[in-house]
């Protein structure tokens, strides 16, 4: 029960990796609210999660500060506090530059980095408040590098939420905030199923270990991020990507 009493935000509540983020909360004793913009997802998250009165769930765009504001209220009405937030939204579109409209460039990066930020910006007066917290972003290996086959628009984004990951570290350790960034090498899922498969191969043939991530994988990541075991840990950009170093 690593994370005993602790309440979690997670944004992008639909997708793999904010329900394998939540499971593992959950079954260390956490209480979490659940966001994401379509509540049909939500209502399939809380449905597989099956937690009870320890889930909530909420409709909300990432993009929209009085969304998350409101999310954020939640979790401080619902549960007394708010102690780890993980603003896992997501999208990804890849194309050539020459082929990138600019409402293709705009959707990715709004959704990636002001998602983010805005998620961020929402919770920390809370944290502030209590004097203590967790912020875990979710970046990507596509920040990490210049890989073939990744849009500049998702490589821009992701290479964002790595600068606000550091940015805040320093800005919010005096308020024993820590935060840190998962960064993720290609996962199955619905992320990946749209992927043309010579893209996906490409990445695969990077690894070391030659397999697709699980979300689970960034799970326990995360798990141990947010757990009192890393309350010295911050600034990092945490690479899980069975070995995508080039």
């Amino acid at each position: 029960m690593r994370l005993k009493d602790k309440v979690a935000l997670i944004t992008g509540g639909g997708g793999d990796v904010a329900i394998a983020i939540a499971e593992k909360f959950l079954a260390n004793g956490a209480r979490v609210v659940l966001v994401d913009l379509k509540p049909e997802l939500l209502a399939a998250a809380a449905q597989k999660l099956n937690a009870g009165a320890a889930l909530a769930t909420v409709t909300g765009d990432v993009c929209h500060l009085d969304d998350m504001e409101a999310a954020a209220r939640l979790a401080v009405s619902q549960f007394g506090k708010l102690d780890i937030v993980v603003p896992c939204a997501g999208v990804i579109k890849h194309m050539p530059i020459d082929e990138m409209s600019l409402n293709d460039w705009k959707w990715v990066v709004d959704i990636n980095l002001t998602g983010t930020f805005v998620t961020c910006k929402a919770a920390v007066p809370f944290m502030k408040q209590q004097q203590s917290g967790r912020i875990i972003t979710i970046s990507s290996v596509g920040g990490r590098t210049g890989r073939p086959k990744v849009g500049v628009n998702y490589a821009a984004s992701k290479a964002g939420v790595n600068g606000l990951t550091m940015c805040l570290a320093r800005e919010l350790g005096a308020f024993n905030i820590t935060v840190n960034s998962i960064c993720p090498g290609p996962l199955a899922g619905r992320m990946t199923e749209s992927m043309p498969p010579e893209n996906l191969k490409a990445l695969i043939s990077t690894a070391c270990i030659g397999r697709l991530g699980r979300p689970d994988d960034i799970g326990n990541a995360a798990l141990y991020l947010a757990s009192d075991e890393a309350e010295w840990v911050t600034g990092e950009i945490l690479d899980v990507n069975g070995g995508v170093y080039i």
